[in-house]
């Protein structure tokens, strides 16, 4: 289904922005600090967005409600999204997709089963992130299909909801994922490509988002939403030049000098 701009005067989002975890007092134990923001910065983007059009799930959007400034989605099912982000959703009158791995569930660190329902039953869009974290580039086209639809099925058996949004773990998308991702059901995928939401969407293709990470100030917060198209663009190169390296490196290679370059930075602030 097309994301158009509505006749009526309102908009439809400008961005999509993908948020991980929060924390209040100390960081998450295993949670990736680059992309662990204070609960008070995201308060603070709530109430950005409040002061435009607000934000809201793409499950919102698609179901014909498409009036927002953006999108908001978070990925990995932390339990800070249940005990920190939820609240403030509701407070600001907000709703965003939540994107989960069934394995993780409940175990150390994650929201609960009961926990999802709750935010479910209040409006919070639930989706998959594949079944257990596990780039989908690293499955074949068999595991690839069982792993998505056993995703699926299991997410919507257990909170009641359809689940038709795919957001890929790590962004790893391999190219045969469009069409197994709509043999198992799913009607988008939100990818980790920076960008602009162009004024139509058409049905085939992924959804860009906006890596919302520590390091992004309000200016900057503020000039994506607007649908600044030169500080979309610096993200769109700096992704670019991160997929290279990835490419060049490896996954595991990769993961090694990024975890040593953090490691660097934290030690030198």
């Amino acid at each position: 289904m097309p994301i158009t701009h509505p006749a009526n005067g309102t908009r439809s989002p400008t961005v999509a922005l993908m948020y991980h975890a929060l924390f209040r007092e100390e960081m998450p134990s295993g949670q990736d600090p680059h992309y662990t923001l204070h609960a008070d910065d995201f308060d603070r983007h709530l109430q950005q967005l409040a002061a435009t059009q607000g934000g809201t799930s793409t499950a919102a959007v698609l179901n014909g409600f498409p009036q927002a400034q953006a999108i908001l989605t978070f990925d990995d099912g932390h339990m800070s999204n249940f005990t920190l982000a939820f609240p403030m959703l509701l407070k600001h009158g907000m709703r965003a997709d939540f994107f989960i791995n069934p394995a993780t569930v409940g175990t150390p660190g994650f929201a609960r089963w009961s926990e999802l329902r709750e935010m479910a039953e209040a409006g919070m869009s639930i989706q998959s992130h594949g079944y257990d974290h596990v780039y989908l580039t690293h499955l074949s086209a068999r595991k690839l299909r069982e792993t998505l639809s056993a995703a699926r099925h299991e997410i919507e058996q257990r909170i009641g909801q359809p689940v038709t949004l795919l957001a890929p773990p790590g962004g790893r998308m391999p190219a045969n994922l469009t069409a197994i991702a709509r043999e198992c059901g799913y009607a988008r995928i939100l990818s980790s490509i920076p960008g602009r939401l162009p004024r139509v969407l058409p049905g085939d293709s992924s959804i860009p988002r906006m890596a919302v990470t520590r390091a992004i100030d309000e200016t900057v917060f503020a000039r994506w939403i607007e649908g600044n198209r030169s500080s979309i663009l610096r993200e769109r190169l700096r992704y670019q030049g991160l997929s290279l390296a990835k490419r060049m490196l490896g996954d595991a290679g990769y993961e090694r000098v990024r975890a040593r370059t953090l490691a660097a930075l934290r030690g030198a602030s």
